[in-house]
């Protein structure tokens, strides 16, 4: 027995001495392995922005809804996005305290399927409240999968390679913002408006099934959920939205008074929705308003221009949206904002940006008139995209990329809250200063652009006072 032991070990010294040693290709494949792992997460957790594709989808195809609901005004109308958008902007805070009981990825992937089950519905709609009730559904599908997509994914990244890879996540976004008005648009224009609303179907599944393959399950603290926190800060974004979009001046005093209460319930509260530490970093309170002011804009500008093509120039809607398509591909610039914000910080990217979009929209207030100007279109399409790709998504970054890991995800949840309601109410706001259907006018979209540039320099003046982050420093 002891001569066949010894026999065993002088066999395992011959076998580790003809054996070349690894050294660190292990390590070195497991982090390749890590870092692929990591792009694949990003990759999935950008198809959250299916909720683009499908807000441009339907924007395109609003002048055929218009058509296929005569008797139904365009206030009543704007409901189908404002809807979608204050349902986001209502349950989203509260998505973030059930994720962390039920977990992050299952949360990501109900969120995913159930948005496909009722875009199935509102595309079957047979009158406009179903198909509001539809978009609403949707909305709160969306908050599911917004919130949870980016924490499950950036972790993965290192601080100095978070810009870049939000970077990236712009390009993602602008994917789905071309795909949305060239393909939506064609669709519509080959069989229906219903069409459009179909498109996020693929995605949405795609995502749902790869999700456990490349994200780690993830649960945060168990707290008691606040309903009542919930209740006065969606009821009040609501309220708000009847001021703006329907013009109820008299619920002006009821929104305030919800809205202010919800604040004082978050400082006061012992589990609140939103954490007030969250606030005590000034970079992620200037980005946030900055994001406030450029996505105001942005929607304002994503639903006065479709119209502005067909109703002015007469535009059919593919032509439509192969305008729109412009800025999208130009928006792609994202990737070298965000290399650069890496390295240099937001504040120069997200000013000079800012600065850039309202260019774009203040030309076509001085050029655009009754008669079609393909030069003065294409010229402010050119400036608009170029300036939008750098303050979209970057500017989630600069905010997002301020806060430790466990508050990624509630200042995200915070973050895109305010996101979808300034969405919402940039349309509306829009809407509301065009008018009826017949009442549009040159003169009209001048306001509703004027407004839109103007949300775009404040957005710029505002990251003037964005801090230098040392963390990111120190990290290089």
């Amino acid at each position: 027995m002891d001569q066949l032991r010894s026999t065993e070990k002088s066999l395992q010294a011959t076998v580790f001495a003809i054996t070349p040693t690894p050294g660190p290709l292990p390590d070195a494949d497991m982090s390749e392995r890590s870092t692929t792992r990591a792009w694949l997460g990003l990759l999935v957790a950008s198809m959250c922005y299916v909720l683009v594709l499908d807000a441009l989808a339907v924007a395109v195809a609003f002048p055929e809804i218009e058509e296929a609901f005569p008797s139904s005004a365009r206030t009543t109308l704007a409901w189908i996005t404002t809807g979608f958008t204050i349902a986001i902007a209502a349950v989203m805070l509260l998505v973030g305290q059930l994720a962390d009981r039920i977990g992050w990825r299952r949360t990501f992937m109900t969120g995913m399927a159930a948005f496909a089950c009722f875009a199935l519905i509102g595309a079957s709609a047979p009158n406009i409240s179903v198909l509001i009730a539809a978009r609403v559904a949707q909305g709160v599908c969306a908050a599911l999968f917004t919130v949870t997509a980016f924490p499950l994914a950036l972790p993965a990244f290192p601080l100095d390679r978070r810009g870049i890879a939000m970077g990236w996540v712009g390009v993602g976004g602008a994917t789905a913002a071309l795909l949305g008005p060239v393909v939506g648009g064609s669709l519509v224009t080959l069989t229906s408006w219903r069409a459009g609303l179909l498109l996020p179907i693929p995605l949405c599944v795609l995502a749902a099934v790869f999700a456990p393959k490349v994200f780690d399950e993830r649960k945060g603290e168990k707290r008691p959920i606040d309903f009542l926190g919930f209740l006065l800060g969606g009821s009040g974004a609501s309220a708000l939205a009847l001021v703006i979009l329907q013009r109820w001046w008299v619920v002006t005093p009821v929104a305030l008074v919800l809205l202010l209460l919800f604040g004082v319930r978050v400082t006061r509260h012992r589990y609140p929705l939103i954490r007030p530490e969250l606030f005590a970093d000034r970079r992620y309170v200037w980005a946030l308003i900055s994001q406030t002011a450029t996505q105001t804009a942005i929607f304002a500008w994503f639903f006065t221009m479709p119209l502005f093509l067909a109703n002015v120039w007469g535009w059919s809607t593919i032509e439509s949206g192969l305008a729109m398509a412009v800025p999208m591909l130009l928006s792609f610039n994202s990737v070298l904002a965000g290399r650069y914000a890496d390295r240099h910080g937001y504040r120069m990217v997200l000013s000079t940006g800012g600065l850039i979009a309202a260019a774009g929209i203040g030309w076509w207030m001085i050029t655009l008139d009754n008669e079609p100007s393909f030069l003065a279109l294409a010229v402010g399409l050119v400036v608009f995209g170029w300036g939008g790709g750098q303050v979209g998504v970057i500017g989630m970054g600069a905010a997002l990329n301020s806060l430790s890991d466990d508050l990624l995800a509630e200042g995200n949840a915070a973050l895109q809250t305010n996101r979808r309601l300034v969405q919402g109410l940039g349309a509306a706001t829009a809407l509301a200063i065009l008018g009826n259907r017949d009442a549009s006018s040159v003169t009209a979209f001048r306001w509703a652009w004027a407004f839109a540039a103007g949300a775009y320099l404040i957005s710029a003046i505002v990251m003037w006072w964005y801090p230098a982050d040392e963390r990111q420093r120190a990290s290089k």
